[in-house]
């Protein structure tokens, strides 16, 4: 599973056209809200499938990490990337030929001081 990061300043409103309308998952924890802005859940093999995260403390962009995570039937099968950045933090992702078919849950797992947050977003990779 390949991923090629691009940080971005925060508030920056460059984004890529993706052309598919996105889904929001939001979570916060110790004081943080952080956001993963998603396509479909139903991303196609080889093909760019773009994020974007926003990780915020009262309102004001932080310091952050963010790693990724591919649990299948809740069990965590694999791990790539880290990145850090403040603010905001785009990727394009492509899922391999080995994702096809199978139900899986896209994981980042944001880290910004104490606080520790999973976005998780259910994907089934299609050819």
């Amino acid at each position: 599973m390949s991923s090629s990061g691009a940080a971005s300043a925060a508030g920056s409103s460059q984004q890529p056209n993706t052309g598919i309308a996105a889904a929001t998952v939001t979570r916060s924890a110790a004081g943080v809200t952080a956001s993963m802005h998603v396509g479909t859940h139903h991303p196609r093999l080889n093909r760019p499938w773009y994020l974007k995260f926003t990780v915020t403390r009262g309102g004001h962009a932080v310091k952050a990490g963010v790693s990724y995570e591919y649990l299948f039937g809740g069990h965590v099968v694999a791990k790539r990337s880290h990145y850090n950045f403040t603010g905001s933090f785009s990727d394009t992702f492509r899922f391999p030929s080995s994702a096809v078919g199978y139900p899986l849950t896209f994981r980042a797992v944001i880290v910004s001081g104490k606080a520790k947050i999973n976005l998780d977003y259910a994907v089934q990779v299609s050819k």
